[in-house]
């Protein structure tokens, strides 16, 4: 009975929350990311389902992954950090971590995570059976970074925007769908269980309706992207294709050799929707070039350090599970502006107002990061560098 009702609430939250107006973009009104498992750009780039796709939108060509193994990825593609994350096993961050969630609601976007085969609404476990009939597990919480943060889970109304891939169904039907969606298939269709060919198969599948031409009313922004790659010697090189009645006619089938990671993601919303910044590395990460060229923002730049790094190698911080790198939660710099030219969200600044901070990982540089050659360096906090 008690999950029927907590169904029954996901449902109203669908039927109702969402009717509000679409709180429109500079360049998209709406982004929905899909995430799938663990393979090398140069073996995806030549799947003939991956090229077909490529027709319809713009494949990014120098996007990379933070480091290995799955989880840290996923965390850092809401939160801006890692936190030196290192595994893949059951991880809380504090209630005064901020993410885009933090964001988007303070500026009105409305946003959801749908999870193939998550049990329900709002789910913390760390796996759950599903529709496969494998042996395997079909959800898993390493896949779901929203119920990493307590500032999240502690939240009844947020839980229940974490929810099933049927759910994105309905909401679909109905014309619905939030500003704002993270959507990760189960372990057979992300590939991780399976295969390239399996999951490339699936995603085309997957995608057909969602691009069609009346598929949504507003500018829809889909990035469809990988966690990381499936070799660690090489330095985490993914596909990402950008997809969606978004991307301008004349660029669907083109590509784009901009350097992106999973905090290009942020960078690209906070300026769409002119959000305020995290404080983390948001900052100073490329914004997608098609979505900078509309917007005439000219603050992309080649990372000094790209050559580099090692994307395999975790650097140190709180979530290491090696003592000898495990590192207190860096705090926020408050004194960044973001790519929105907003500055770090009111709220986390308020929290921070009566900390004195002496020391940041976060320097704005858009330099990035590894466990190797290129560690995080603790500094004074300092704005945006010029």
């Amino acid at each position: 009975m008690k999950r029927f009702f907590v169904n029954l609430l996901a449902w109203l939250w669908v039927g109702v929350a969402l009717s509000a107006p679409v709180r429109r973009g500079k360049a998209f009104d709406r982004f929905i990311t899909i995430w799938l498992e663990n393979q090398d750009f140069a073996k995806v780039v030549v799947d003939n389902r991956i090229v077909d796709l490529k027709r319809h939108g713009i494949l990014l060509t120098r996007y990379f992954a933070h480091t290995h193994p799955s989880q840290p990825n996923y965390l850092a593609a809401i939160a801006g950090d890692y936190f030196g994350l290192n595994h893949d096993d059951w991880v809380r961050l504090p209630e005064d971590v901020a993410t885009i969630v933090d964001l988007l609601e303070e500026k009105g976007v409305t946003w959801a995570g749908y999870f193939e085969d998550i049990p329900s609404p709002g789910y913390m476990g760390n796996a759950s059976d599903g529709s496969t009939g494998t042996d395997g597990w079909d959800y898993v919480r390493k896949h779901n970074p929203f119920v990493s943060f307590d500032s999240i889970t502690n939240d009844g109304e947020r839980l229940l925007k974490i929810d099933s891939f049927d759910a994105f169904q309905r909401a679909f039907a109905a014309k619905k769908v939030p500003e704002y969606v993270f959507m990760s298939p189960n372990m057979m269709n992300d590939g991780h269980n399976t295969t390239l060919d399996y999951a490339t198969k699936w995603s085309h599948k997957f995608l057909q309706p969602l691009l069609a031409a009346k598929a949504f009313d507003e500018r829809t922004l889909i990035a469809l992207t990988y966690d990381e790659s499936e070799t660690y010697e090489e330095p985490n090189h993914i596909v990402t294709l950008l997809l969606g009645n978004a991307i301008p006619p004349a660029l669907k089938g083109t590509e784009d050799d901009t350097f992106y990671t999973h905090y290009s993601m942020l960078s690209t919303l906070e300026l769409n929707w002119r959000l305020h910044t995290l404080g983390r590395y948001d900052v100073g990460a490329n914004v997608f070039k098609f979505v900078a060229d509309q917007l005439r923002y000219t603050a992309n730049k080649e990372p000094e350090n790209a050559a580099t790094v090692d994307n395999s190698v975790p650097y140190p911080g709180l979530l290491n599970n090696d003592t000898s790198a495990r590192l207190p939660l860096p705090f926020p710099n408050t004194k960044l502006v973001g790519a929105s030219g907003l500055g770090i969200l009111p709220s986390i600044e308020k929290a921070l107002s009566r900390t004195k901070i002496t020391k940041t990982p976060y320097d704005g540089s858009g330099k990035v990061f590894d466990g190797d050659k290129n560690p995080p360096v603790y500094k004074p906090p300092a704005g945006n560098p010029s």
